[in-house]
């Protein structure tokens, strides 16, 4: 049976803590949900099980880990992305995202903006600007280790569900 499924780096230092305290504290200020701290890697995609697991090892068997830098918290007018903050790109990052679009066979032509999304809403723009002007991280950085699959049957993040985690190469 196809499933939906999203391909995430999950910062593994204290990158994750200060992004899991900022999703904490701003879902209980404006109830939003919470989610766990993601880079979301690649977008939704619809496969089995088996298949998604496959496509994922044979994309990254030759990937390192690499490092992803952080870049400056920003707001945006969707709903997922409502307060985010930016990951500098890099050329691995963004080898990565293509081995995985690839592999996957994933053909739109979205930009690929590598995030760690902190808020998800539908605010107004300016709660939206004053919830990302009060963040600040010490984080500069964090090692991209591995690539988490994600099944995402719905929009809901209490119902996305973690299928595997994939070591790079």
């Amino acid at each position: 049976m196809y499933e939906n499924f999203c391909l995430w780096i999950i910062p593994e230092n204290s990158f994750y803590q200060e992004i899991e305290g900022v999703v904490s504290q701003y879902s209980k200020e404006y109830d939003s949900p919470i989610f766990t701290p993601h880079v979301t890697i690649n977008g939704r995609v619809s496969l089995t099980d088996d298949q998604v697991i496959r496509k994922v090892e044979k994309a990254v068997f030759n990937i390192k880990s690499f490092e992803i830098e952080v870049g400056n918290v920003e707001f945006s007018t969707t709903y997922f992305q409502c307060v985010f903050v930016r990951m500098k790109t890099s050329a691995k990052l963004l080898e990565t995202h293509l081995s995985l679009k690839n592999a996957l066979g994933v053909k739109d032509q979205h930009v690929f903006m590598p995030h760690a999304s902190l808020v998800y809403g539908d605010f107004d723009m300016k709660t939206r600007e004053k919830i990302a002007s009060e963040i600040k991280f010490k984080s500069t950085g964090f090692i991209a280790k591995k690539i988490t699959i994600v099944r995402v049957d719905s929009s809901n993040p209490k119902d996305w569900n973690i299928v595997k985690q994939v070591p790079l190469g």
